[in-house]
């Protein structure tokens, strides 16, 4: 089919194909659409392991993801799993490797006289780009592993997955009934052959039809009428089955171009993994825990833990005693566990703890907290932060447990941070999910712990108050639109938001990173709960680039990045558009913008934990139209 592919094969009336190699963080991002031609990547049970199948061990998010799926999760669900790795030594078909499923089963097929005028009239806006349409039991599999038509003159062509599909807004994914629809006023016995037509080269809906050689026609145009396509079958091809005998959905479909954007979106959750606390053998139990879990039934589980090649440097130094003790303690903690993470993270990075973690090759997380004093903090800056840590090491853990597609679900950072809800009406990975995907990564951050008392009395100013209800109100006009109840976050987490996003822009001009590479976490509780505000700006790579150094030295340089940062966002070169945007505004849909935009606030999506949403420089400093409600006057 393309070049992506290793191997393919005609099965059961569908075309599997094996994918090669991918990068790991990108499954997260690519799981429904892989490089290449028209197909999906398998659910779970296409994915195959080889013996060296690896485990992701990180209790703190198994239990949160037990806790937020519940029976989306089987009950022998066992934890996460590393993506199979491709095997180099292995051509069979049960190599390791993850199987993709082709799909649409509609193609077009490429024609040599394809070009008509009309009445010999050639312009650009008459001719037509006439293509066969053809289902896929129609074609053959070359030896190259490519599908192709014969027609009728014996020639073999190559064809193209058709450009649309139908979609629901729970997931369910299905081919356009083509034949149904060009004949819904006609003969629906007719099978004569049908053609996707193309005038002119504006590529307006309008211009685009299925015409069918008996007569009968439909134009793309149609297909974006309400109800047009027809209500969901409730089909799942990524799955096996594609559909449970029971199963029903009846919502109306959507047309869904498969290049577009709203095709999917993956649903993940991200932790940074922790030291328990400052006992160097329960950190060391921790780092290793796969393999201990793997060796814990064995009645000389220890004896075997200090002769495997990986594991014997790191445990000499522990008796037999210290090592039970500390997977004793490590079982008891495991029900006490926060159900936010976060909270758990923030706890552990604003401690004050001098040094946090120990420094090692295995350490999943090694940070030192810096004396204030030794920063040369001015103000604002020596009242707004409580402390700063440099992370010189920090493991970053991702699942993928679902996606969705056509509107995207929420963010687990659109819950408040003592209230996690992680977003579950989406489409399922597995029938029977006994395991989920993940990939962990390793890097190097920056945390600032912000002082409550700074923000709690920016908070109580008249002018924030009155600025927080629009906010509010941009909230509420945001969540009507997706037909969800409103997540109010506060003007503190609109701030931190805002100032994480300025911080990024500067530390990537210093560190030596890209700001694609960068990723932040912010941490602000709601109303009622305790006070926790924090920033963490951080970058991991599946590899060791992410610990270099190069984030976590700026640390050192806090106030002067800030101030830098600030004084940026004073003036925006699309003011004073920019600066008079307001949430609550009614003429556009960016209700979660205040005074941002491309030119001053947003990053790249993949550095945002909340796709660009809920930013104000406003908030931070005064604009050419507003000050009374900035939290730093200015620098």
């Amino acid at each position: 089919m393309t070049d992506a592919y290793s191997s393919s094969e005609k099965t059961h009336g569908r075309h599997y194909a094996k994918l090669q190699s991918v990068a790991p963080d990108l499954w997260s991002r690519r799981y429904a659409r892989p490089p290449g031609s028209g197909c999906l990547v398998s659910g779970l049970q296409g994915w195959r392991y080889g013996p060296n199948m690896k485990t992701v061990a990180e209790d703190r998010l198994i239990a949160l993801l037990r806790d937020q799926l519940g029976d989306k999760l089987s009950p022998t669900f066992s934890g996460l799993r590393h993506p199979p790795e491709q095997d180099e030594e292995r051509r069979d078909d049960r190599a390791p490797g993850v199987e993709v499923l082709l799909f649409p089963s509609w193609f077009t097929v490429d024609d040599d006289a394809s070009a008509s005028g009309a009445d010999g009239d050639h312009s650009s806006s008459a001719i037509e780009k006439r293509r066969r349409m053809v289902e896929f039991h129609h074609l053959t599999v070359t030896k190259a592993g490519k599908l192709s038509y014969r027609d009728d003159q014996g020639k073999r062509r190559e064809v193209n997955p058709i450009r649309f599909v139908a979609a629901c807004t729970k997931g369910h994914l299905q081919d356009i009934s083509w034949r149904f629809l060009v004949h819904r006023n006609g003969d629906q016995t007719c099978r004569k052959p049908m053609h996707w037509v193309e005038r002119g080269v504006s590529s307006d809906p309008s211009d685009i039809s299925v015409r069918c050689t008996c007569g009968s026609m439909l134009t793309m145009a149609d297909l974006y009428k309400p109800k047009f396509l027809g209500t969901c079958r409730a089909e799942s091809p990524w799955l096996q089955p594609q559909r449970l005998h029971d199963e029903e959905c009846g919502i109306d479909l959507r047309l869904l171009p498969r290049s577009a954007t709203n095709t999917y979106f993956a649903q993940t959750v991200t932790v940074i993994s922790l030291t328990n606390s400052d006992d160097r053998v329960r950190q060391t139990v921790q780092e290793h825990r796969p393999t201990i879990d793997s060796i814990r039934a064995l009645p000389n589980f220890i004896d075997v833990l200090r002769s495997l090649p990986h594991t014997k440097d790191a445990f000499s130094e522990f008796s037999n005693e210290e090592i039970l003790r500390a997977l004793d303690d490590e079982t008891g903690e495991a029900a006490t566990t926060s159900a936010n993470p976060r909270i758990a993270e923030f706890d552990i990075l604003a401690s004050g703890t001098r040094f946090i973690g120990h420094d090692g090759p295995t350490s999943h997380l090694f940070a030192e907290t810096l004396p204030l004093a030794e920063l040369g903090l001015k103000q604002p800056w020596s009242d707004f932060l409580a402390g700063v840590v440099k992370v010189h090491r920090l493991r970053e853990v991702t699942c993928l447990y679902g996606f969705t597609r056509l509107e995207p679900p929420p963010t687990a950072a659109e819950s408040e941070l003592d209230e996690i809800q992680l977003a579950v009406d989406g489409a399922d990975l597995a029938r029977n999910v006994e395991w989920l995907p993940a990939i962990e990564q390793f890097g190097e951050g920056i945390f600032l712990h912000v002082n409550p008392d700074f923000l709690n009395r920016w908070r109580g100013d008249a002018a924030v108050g009155e600025r927080t209800l629009v906010l509010r109100e941009g909230e509420a006009r945001e969540a009507e639109k997706f037909g969800r109840p409103p997540s109010h976050l506060g003007a503190a987490y609109w701030t931190l938001h805002s100032l994480s996003h300025s911080f990024m822009s500067e530390l990537s001009l210093e560190c030596g990173y890209p700001l694609s590479s960068l990723k932040e976490r912010v941490y602000s509780s709601g109303s009622g709960q305790a006070d926790r505000f924090g920033l963490l700006i951080y970058t991991s790579t599946a590899g060791g680039q992410g610990t270099l150094g190069g984030l976590s030295g700026m640390a050192h340089r806090v106030g002067e990045l800030l101030s830098r940062a600030m004084k940026r966002l004073e003036l925006c070169s699309n003011d004073p558009i920019c600066a008079e945007h307001s949430p609550n505004g009614e003429h556009d849909d960016r209700h979660l913008h205040g005074a941002a935009c491309h030119a001053c606030l947003l990053i790249p999506e993949t550095s945002c934990e909340a796709r660009n949403n809920r930013l104000d420089r406003g908030l931070l400093v005064p604009t050419v139209v507003a000050a009374r409600y900035a939290c730093f006057e200015v620098l």
